[in-house]
């Protein structure tokens, strides 16, 4: 009967508990990375994502390449990605090799692909 006890306080407190210390720390860690990438000093590029496409699948991409990359929605949906500048034709050919699509799987064909501080 205490052990009964003991794993369902276990289960119903403990276990949860651990999880939301688990989010947190990602939360955190995803917060001091945001900050560093947009802060003014950054070696980065910024890819405006065209609307209506889930920018997971660049993410996902960019990471497996060794790229760090943050959502910016403070206006347009921007993909900011930590770069030196030579590594901008990389970063470019690697979200231009991507499969974009939408938020529900359909694919979608992005016209020309430019940063924003690309000359117009």
């Amino acid at each position: 009967m205490v052990l009964a006890a003991t794993l369902l306080v276990l289960t119903v407190l403990v276990v949860p508990l651990l999880v939301i210390a688990m989010m947190r720390r990602f939360g955190l860690e995803e917060a001091d990375t945001e900050r560093t990438l947009l802060s003014p000093g950054a070696h980065t590029v910024s890819w405006l994502v065209p609307e209506g496409e889930d920018p997971a699948l660049v993410r996902t991409r960019l990471a497996h390449e060794g790229f760090v990359s943050v959502l910016d929605r403070s206006g347009d949906q921007r993909l900011v990605v930590r770069c030196e500048p030579a590594e901008r034709e990389q970063v470019r050919a690697v979200i231009a090799g991507t499969a974009h699509t939408t938020f529900d799987g359909h694919p979608l064909h992005p016209s020309g692909l430019r940063f924003a501080d690309d000359p117009a």
